[in-house]
C-alpha cells in the first residue's frame, strides 16, 4: 500500500527535456522507441537500428558539430532524426536543413553512386510558434521540395521535414483521441496530465514509457540533471 502511495506522489520528469528524451528513446528501450517512431511516421516499422552516438561526425576539425537527439535507420530504407527544441531560435530552420544535409551526404563515400543514399526524414518537435507554421494552425506540418507553380509535383521523396508543435497537441488530441501520434505527443507534452492517465488505459506502449520515466524520476542523479537543464531553459 505504501509503495502504491509512493508511486502516485512521484512527479514525472518531462520527456520533452532533451536529457530525459535521449535517455528514454534509446537502444536500451528499443520497443518503446519503435512504437514511438511508428506513431510519428504512421508506418509499420519492421526493423530499426538506433544510433546512440549523438554527434554528427565532422570531415574537418573546423566543421560545425551537430548533436542529435534521436537518430534511427528504419526498415533499412530511410534515416530518421527526431529533434526536440523547446526554445525559439532564429536559426531553427537553418539548423534542420544542416542536420538533413549532413545525414544525407554522410551516406555517400568516395566511389559510391548517388542513388546509394537513403531517404532522410527530420522530425522537429517544438514548444513554440514559428513564422512558417503559425498561420497553418495545425499540430503537424510536413515539408518537402515542390514545383513552385504546380505544388502537387514533388521533386523527390528523399527529403522530408516534419514539424510537430507541442502547443497545439491538446486541441489535436481532443479532436482525435485514438490517434497514436496524438497519444505519444500528449505524453511528451506532460506525462503527469489527466489525458495521459486516460491514454495509458488503451496504449500499452505509452504506459511502458510512463513506467520507464517514473523509474528515471526516482533516480536522484537523473532528477538533478533534468532540474538543471530545466533551470537553464527557464533562465
Amino acid at each position: 500500500m505504501k509503495e502504491k502511495t509512493k508511486q502516485k506522489e512521484v512527479k514525472l520528469l518531462q520527456p520533452k527535456i532533451d536529457i530525459v528524451f535521449q535517455s528514454l528513446f534509446s537502444s536500451k528501450n528499443k520497443e518503446i522507441t519503435k512504437s514511438f517512431i511508428e506513431a510519428l511516421l504512421e508506418e509499420k516499422v519492421e526493423s530499426i537500428v538506433i544510433n546512440d552516438e549523438k554527434e554528427i561526425t565532422r570531415d574537418k576539425p573546423m566543421d560545425k558539430l551537430g548533436i542529435l537527439d534521436l537518430e534511427l535507420d528504419i526498415n533499412n530504407k530511410e534515416k530518421v532524426d527526431v529533434e526536440v527544441q523547446l526554445l525559439k531560435n532564429d536559426e531553427f530552420t537553418n539548423r534542420l536543413m544542416y542536420y538533413w544535409s549532413r545525414l544525407y551526404s554522410k551516406q555517400i563515400q568516395r566511389g559510391d553512386t548517388y542513388n546509394k543514399a537513403k531517404r532522410v526524414v527530420i522530425i522537429a518537435i517544438i514548444d513554440f510558434e514559428t513564422d512558417e507554421t503559425k498561420e497553418l494552425k495545425r499540430m503537424e506540418t510536413i515539408w518537402n521540395i515542390r514545383e513552385k507553380q504546380n505544388p502537387e509535383k514533388v521533386l523527390t521523396d528523399l527529403m522530408e521535414i516534419r514539424i510537430i508543435n507541442l502547443k497545439r497537441i491538446r486541441e489535436a488530441y481532443q479532436k482525435d483521441k485514438d490517434s497514436k501520434k496524438n497519444q505519444w505527443v500528449m505524453f511528451l507534452e506532460d506525462p503527469n496530465s489527466r489525458e495521459v492517465q486516460e491514454i495509458m488505459e488503451k496504449n500499452e506502449d505509452v504506459k511502458k514509457a510512463v513506467v520507464t520515466v517514473r523509474e528515471m524520476s526516482e533516480d536522484e542523479k537523473m532528477e538533478r540533471l533534468a532540474e538543471l537543464r530545466q533551470k537553464a531553459i527557464m533562465d
